[in-house]
């Protein structure tokens, strides 16, 4: 019987949520100082801005094995496709920057 918690639409909310916490988490620590506004131009004149998005994306690590491990095997492909849309925004924005 499939669980509730295997399926691609949770992976993919969570896979999303993690990173953004992790980015909070980030901001409230090493950051807290700045806005905003002036912490993003801050972290692209540093270029700093894709190397803490590619690190805040690591969370998604631990869930992966955590769903795999449980053999839910969706929920792990719902987070792959997250992180592979993290990816993109960082690739694209590596570029654009």
């Amino acid at each position: 019987m499939k669980s509730k918690i295997d399926n691609l639409k949770l992976g993919l909310i969570l896979g999303i949520l993690a990173p953004a916490i992790t980015v909070l988490l980030v901001y409230l620590i090493q950051f807290s100082a700045y806005n905003f506004n002036e912490l993003i131009d801050f972290l692209v004149s540093t270029s700093a801005f894709t190397k803490i998005i590619s690190l805040c994306v690591i969370p998604n690590l631990a869930l992966f094995f955590l769903f795999l491990n449980k053999n839910y095997y969706y929920s792990a492909r719902g987070i792959l496709v997250a992180t592979i849309l993290f990816a993109i925004f960082v690739f694209i924005t590596k570029i654009v920057l």
